[in-house]
């Protein structure tokens, strides 16, 4: 089969399912509301590695550009990843061939300077990913696409915590302290958590097929529209995906806000209320994690700009786009997120 055939068949494939950039912002969302609660002069508590990926103390101390920073201990980075699956997740025995991780973002609260910062992380960047046979043992690190640190584990605790230590070595050995992932299934329960979220509509791309979409149209988001909202994209039309970047951050930062609004009652009836999405979400933030981690949401500076992309180059592969991100850039994001000068 050709290269130019594998390259037709994905574009086919992406406009049926409309691409799942989605869950990325719904997700995040729910992040929102799992690390934030309404109280102002509570401390964040700090939340433990736990079962998380950990990379040891290499990271603490770095030199950049011939000056000497050490980490800042007072952030809490939780990973989010939104698989490609749709139906409950449930964890194998059998290793592997399990749903690739098509969104991927690193959520980092820093309490120090009281700011949420949202790393978006391209699926298909090439970095170093763990492997492990059908039993499960380990066959060590090796180059391939991040998205695929998900599907080589058992679809459940060890592909979440393999995804984990993939994004950790990528960010120089950050720890990555928690996650939350979900499948396709989890985006109407995600938006009716705070019962439909209002936007102003940024872009004309989906007023032909959804009129109440049109641009500069202001609309309460549901089950029938939220979907195309957030995924829709024109496989054929070049660099469609950066309207619908922003109609994802038009939407997280609109969500955000209403969450910054919500009660200690009210973010307590969300946690209840997850439940019922149980066999669409994988995480490892507890109930009393959630509660603690929710401070300075009402305080903390959060807008469009927040959301952070990863700079490099796209490059096409035998079978899969390849992103190899700038190293150079990538240096300097890590120093401006996770360390403080000595």
């Amino acid at each position: 089969m050709s290269r130019y055939s594998n390259r037709k068949k994905r574009r086919m494939r992406k406009k049926k399912i409309l691409g799942t950039a989605l869950v990325c912002v719904l997700a995040v969302a729910v992040i929102g509301v799992f690390v934030y609660k309404n109280q102002k002069d509570q401390k964040l508590q700090k939340v433990t590695a736990g079962n998380s990926y950990n990379m040891g103390s290499g990271f603490r101390n770095i030199e950049y550009k011939g000056e000497s920073y050490q980490y800042n201990n007072r952030i809490t980075t939780i990973l989010y990843a939104g698989v490609d699956s749709v139906g409950k997740m449930e964890e194998s025995e059998q290793y592997g061939n399990k749903a690739r991780a098509d969104t991927i973002a690193l959520v980092v609260m820093d309490e120090k300077k009281e700011k949420m910062s949202i790393l978006s992380i391209n699926r298909d960047t090439m970095t170093d990913i763990r492997r492990y046979t059908m039993n499960g043992n380990d066959k060590g690190l090796y180059e391939t696409h991040l998205g695929y640190a998900y599907s080589y584990g058992d679809g459940g605790e060890v592909s979440c915590e393999n995804l984990c230590e993939a994004v950790s070595l990528l960010m120089g050995g950050i720890p990555v302290n928690r996650y939350v992932v979900t499948n396709q299934d989890s985006m109407p329960y995600i938006n009716n958590l705070a019962g439909g979220i209002t936007v102003t509509v940024p872009d004309s791309s989906l007023e032909a097929e959804y009129p109440e979409l049109a641009m500069g149209e202001t609309v309460t988001l549901d089950d029938s529209n939220i979907r195309a909202f957030l995924q829709y994209r024109d496989t054929e039309e070049a660099f469609s995906n950066e309207s619908r970047m922003e109609r994802q951050k038009t939407y997280l930062t609109a969500y955000i806000e209403k969450v910054k609004s919500m009660d200690q009652k009210q973010v307590e009836e969300v946690w209840n209320k997850l439940d019922d999405m149980k066999d669409n979400l994988q995480t490892n933030i507890t109930k009393n994690q959630y509660l603690s981690l929710a401070r300075f949401l009402k305080e903390t500076d959060f807008s469009g700009e927040s959301i952070l992309q990863m700079e490099g180059e796209n490059r096409e592969g035998e079978l899969h786009d390849e992103f190899y991100p700038d190293q150079e850039a990538l240096q300097e994001k890590i120093v401006e997120l996770f360390y403080e000068k000595v």
